[in-house]
């Protein structure tokens, strides 16, 4: 089936002037960083990555990117020559008052900006309508196909409130004829594999552009309870390849089979696609991954953007002394499963460690 979106692979192919220079060891800018913009959440996902990131809940929701720093952080990515950046992060963006500035500063910018949210905060009124005239993508992550499922799953009764805010989205972006893509994203676990189908169907009778399917990340200590029930996912086959049949012309399921099936191998010994990717956390703080949010937080930390400008801390020593330092772990033994560089990590291992006779084509 047509994936349209890329979900299921990486884009690095369509960047080839970038990934050259850094075959030559120039200290290239990143394409993308998914920036997190609190650190606190409104809802209780069961599957939450972000609660090994210090995704503290209600209780984080004063914890913010302050909007003079963010401000200057999307000016200064643009500047730089980064190409896209996702307010998504470890937790709620919109738990940010600046947020809807932060689309604004950045696109002015010339970044393309996306927000992942679980939608139920999004603003109705002028903001919400100018983001979504900016925006080249808003995702809402959901896992739940009714109001049931949603209490279970997110720990929520924020079920019609939240249907409520994507009919909105979605009529603003026919009525207007805007560009933006809008889709939903369901995290994939033993515990909400029942709500698939449905969901599904959901996306398709809301209008909005695609529901993507993708695995859950755990550390390899199974902090979620996943990692030890990744055999599982391989009896999920018939009920996802259900799910996908709900694809029309003017709406995509896509399931990424690459990682729900995978059952977290790397096929790959270093971690390299840093300088392409990077992580900024709901305080402030860069990181080469998002795993270091919380787990070696100071070895990990490139630089505090509260503190300095992101051009400040990306011309540092600091800045490439950490990408070199990530090469150096065992992406085998130490990282969380399917992270968000593992398609670019595949990619550029290959690129990097090509095969014998390599011009036989």
């Amino acid at each position: 089936m047509k994936d349209r979106y890329v979900m299921d692979g990486h884009k690095l192919i369509w960047h080839l002037e970038r990934v050259n220079d850094w075959k030559q060891g120039k200290r290239v800018a990143p394409l993308h960083i998914d920036v997190g913009l609190s650190k606190g959440c409104n809802i209780k996902c069961d599957y939450c990555f972000g609660a090994v990131q210090g995704n503290l809940y209600r209780k984080g929701s004063e914890v913010v990117f302050p909007r003079d720093a963010l401000l200057r952080y999307v000016r200064d990515a643009g500047a730089i020559g980064v190409r896209s950046m996702a307010f998504i992060g470890e937790s709620e963006p919109l738990l940010n008052p600046a947020v809807y500035e932060a689309v604004v500063a950045g696109t002015d910018a010339g970044v393309d900006i996306s927000i992942g949210t679980n939608g139920v905060l999004w603003d109705t009124g002028k903001q919400g309508e100018e983001a979504l005239e900016r925006l080249s993508w808003l995702r809402f992550n959901i896992s739940a196909a009714d109001d049931a499922g949603y209490r279970r799953i997110h720990g929520s009764k924020e079920f019609a409130t939240l249907v409520k805010k994507i009919r909105f989205c979605v009529e603003m972006k026919q009525k207007k004829g805007l560009k933006v893509t809008i889709g939903l994203q369901m995290v994939l676990t033993p515990n909400d594999v029942d709500q698939v189908v449905g969901l599904a169907k959901l996306g398709k009778e809301l209008g909005v552009d695609y529901l993507v399917v993708k695995q859950c990340g755990d550390t390899v200590y199974n902090a979620l309870g996943i990692y030890k029930r990744l055999d599982e996912y391989e009896g999920f086959t018939s009920i996802l390849s259900d799910a996908e049949k709900q694809t029309t012309d003017n709406y995509q399921v896509t399931v990424k089979w690459n990682k729900v099936q995978n059952k977290g191998v790397r096929t790959y010994d270093q971690c390299l696609g840093v300088p392409f990717l990077l992580y900024s956390s709901g305080n402030g703080r860069l990181y080469p991954c998002g795993d270091f949010f919380e787990n070696h937080e100071e070895e990990y930390r490139m630089g505090d953007l509260v503190e300095k400008s992101f051009k400040e801390i990306f011309e540092s020593e600091r800045y490439w002394e950490v990408v070199e330092k990530v090469k150096l772990i065992d992406v085998h033994k130490d990282c969380y499963t399917n992270c968000r560089t593992h398609a670019i990590n595949e990619f550029l291992w290959a690129l990097t460690h090509p095969p014998d006779h390599v011009n036989f084509v």
